[in-house]
């Protein structure tokens, strides 16, 4: 149980930095806030909240719903959004609404699947008596309820790029994608939360990828891998590997500390685990 809550926060932190990536143009509009303390008894609700300016209109595809307060809600490729997923958000809303004194009337609430919450579309429909639009690939409107609501399929996303890609099921062509289209934004804080959850859950894909990128992005993965101490952790592995095939093939322990520039107890070390 501690491993999967610990994967939904990688999930989180991850999310949190595609939103900032995908709402990157209106940097200066917007403000995010990762969580949000409803009130001083630390009543928090773990969803994201995105502020902007009132007179500000996001022309966006999954922002054009967007009011001066707009409240998100991540569910990761293992998790299904259900019906009391989303009765409690929309709880966690109203709470915000009379806590933070907000008119409903300027919040709206957005969630994130990554399954198309099926069973959630059809009771809004059949049973909540609400309206479901699915106004563009991935992002179904809903008419009736107390605040204005998306859904967004985000595997169905076209143009939301880091959206759509925040899973570990990547595709040789996703993963291109996704380094192609971040090497435009280099420079935005916290994308290491994003690039780390997307690079470890997809890393044979990643390999893969990274020799078929041009010369900019190969240097921003290396720039990045190296600040994070992947790229040593790479380079130990590969001498690791040809340590235990030397061994395998009866080096002397020396002459394999020698070659591969490693200490003598390194290689021992590797001897005896090999027994």
């Amino acid at each position: 149980m501690q491993s999967d809550n610990q994967d939904k926060i990688y999930w989180h932190e991850a999310f949190f930095a595609a939103l900032q990536l995908e709402f990157y143009d209106y940097a200066d509009v917007l403000i995010f806030e990762d969580e949000h303390q409803l009130s001083k008894e630390a009543l928090i609700m773990d969803v994201l909240v995105i502020k902007k300016a009132a007179d500000v209109y996001i022309s966006k595809n999954i922002g054009q719903i967007f009011k001066t307060h707009n409240i998100f809600e991540y569910k990761s490729e293992t998790d299904n959004l259900s019906i009391w997923d989303y009765n409690k958000v929309v709880g966690y809303a109203s709470l915000y609404s009379a806590f933070e004194e907000v008119s409903v009337a300027d919040i709206t609430v957005t969630f994130v699947s990554t399954p198309k919450p099926v069973k959630l579309l059809n009771h809004l429909a059949n049973e909540r008596g609400f309206t479901v639009d699915e106004v563009s690939p991935g992002i179904y409107h809903i008419k009736g309820d107390t605040f204005t609501t998306q859904i967004l399929e985000n595997k169905k996303l076209g143009d939301n790029i880091f959206l759509k890609n925040l899973r570990s099921s990547l595709t040789k062509r996703d993963m291109a994608e996704v380094f192609n289209a971040y090497s435009k934004y280099y420079s935005l804080e916290k994308e290491s939360a994003y690039l780390s959850r997307i690079f470890g859950a997809n890393a044979i894909i990643f390999r893969e990828v990274l020799g078929m990128m041009d010369a900019n992005v190969r240097q921003i993965a290396y720039d990045y891998f190296k600040e994070i101490g992947w790229i040593d952790r790479e380079i130990e592995e590969n001498k690791r590997a040809a340590a235990t095939e030397m061994l395998q093939r009866n080096f002397d322990i020396q002459d394999i500390a020698a070659i591969l520039k490693m200490p003598i107890e390194w290689v021992k070390n590797i001897s005896t685990n090999q027994v």
